[in-house]
């Protein structure tokens, strides 16, 4: 069947492809608890700019995590040194992501929208399935969808009741006829700052190789 398991990554790219009717897909992406064999989504919320900092998404998502909430100037010093905050202010406002309110306060203009609304997160094994299962646990932090995909020929040693109880995904493999035996239920990511900063990687490595429109990164810290 496949010798190696990088040899089941494009049969999957393209079952899924032709499935969701795009290629909104990445190879090998480094989540920080792995590297998942393939993430993909069904669409992109395009943004010109861009997150490359953890901590700084992070402190967005939680100082910014409700429209017309009153934010002070203390909100900003308990999270950034004194020589950030003007400048990510600055930057919030030319975002609308805040408007000011006097010298001392700001409303929340706007929430950070995610880049993308769903994350399928994808581990590929041979037969080592028990690997693949406890890896695909893992994706569960930022992914609406984890799967195993195995290889056709070893499906039938999975643990299905296990993967059911954990909602784990299975997918069998083979050049000839791929299918998805467990489909998943989709439930939020556990962790939101996780989902939120694997989008906006996802995204750019998107973006920048089809070529389709320049961004600007927000390395303020």
């Amino acid at each position: 069947m496949f010798r190696y398991e990088k040899d089941m990554i494009p049969v999957l790219k393209d079952f899924f492809k032709e499935k969701f009717n795009q290629n909104l897909s990445v190879e090998e992406l480094n989540t920080g608890i792995g590297i998942a064999d393939i993430v993909f989504t069904k669409k992109i919320n395009k943004r010109n700019y861009y997150f490359d900092n953890f901590e700084l998404l992070y402190h967005t998502l939680t100082l910014i995590n409700r429209r017309n909430k009153k934010i002070s100037e203390i909100d900003f010093v308990t999270r950034f040194s004194k020589k950030q905050i003007k400048s990510i202010i600055e930057k919030y406002i030319s975002l609308e992501l805040i408007e000011e309110y006097s010298s001392d306060y700001f409303y929340v203009k706007n929430r950070l929208a995610p880049t993308i609304d769903e994350f399928y997160a994808i581990e590929a094994k041979l037969e080592d399935w028990r690997g693949g299962f406890f890896q695909a646990l893992r994706y569960k932090n930022f992914a609406h969808k984890s799967f195993l995909a195995l290889s056709s020929e070893y499906i039938h040693r999975v643990d299905k009741e296990l993967l059911i109880e954990h909602n784990i995904g299975l997918i069998s493999v083979s050049v000839n006829k791929t299918r998805i035996i467990i489909n998943p239920k989709k439930n939020n990511p556990k962790d939101e700052t996780a989902f939120f900063y694997l989008g906006e990687k996802f995204t750019k490595y998107i973006l920048l190789n089809n070529k389709q429109e320049k961004y600007s990164s927000q390395q303020w810290l």
